[in-house]
């Protein structure tokens, strides 16, 4: 597979984030950063993993997480894509490897595929490829 630019696209291999952990973690800690997310340590995305809980996925351009979620009232599916990162900015693994996710959302009889972000860069990426913005979170602190 290739992309418009001929640049041959890296395949995401799974892998065994203890295997790898000292090299994954400064990418999972600059997006924590970036996208504000004060409830989640480094720490915690590890465990999901080791846990089998969520799926590390690598390549030569950068890594992705994954997990699955089942809605309970409807039963679906979705195969989240809980963290990506790219180790060029502007390199994103979700074009590069669109069709990859949905093979393997296919494989893993899931209906959806779903990412979330806090972040408005990826919005005309998503808008102009099929996703849908299915919802916005506001959240006030009780004082």
């Amino acid at each position: 597979m290739e992309l418009n630019n001929n640049k041959k696209i890296a395949p995401l291999k799974p892998v065994n984030i203890r295997t790898c952990w000292e090299d994954i973690k400064p990418g999972i800690v600059e997006i924590l950063e970036q996208d504000k997310f004060p409830t989640i340590r480094p720490e915690e995305v590890y465990s999901e993993c080791v846990n089998g809980r969520a799926f590390l996925y690598t390549s030569e351009d950068g890594f992705v997480i994954l997990s699955l979620e089942d809605c309970k009232y409807t039963q679906d599916k979705t195969l989240l894509i809980w963290f990506g990162h790219a180790h060029k900015t502007g390199a994103s693994l979700w074009v590069s490897h669109k069709e990859w996710f949905n093979n393997f959302a296919k494989e893993l009889e899931c209906n959806y595929i779903e990412a979330r972000t806090k972040t408005d860069k990826l919005n005309s990426y998503f808008l102009q490829t099929g996703w849908e913005l299915e919802t916005r979170v506001f959240k006030k602190q009780v004082i």
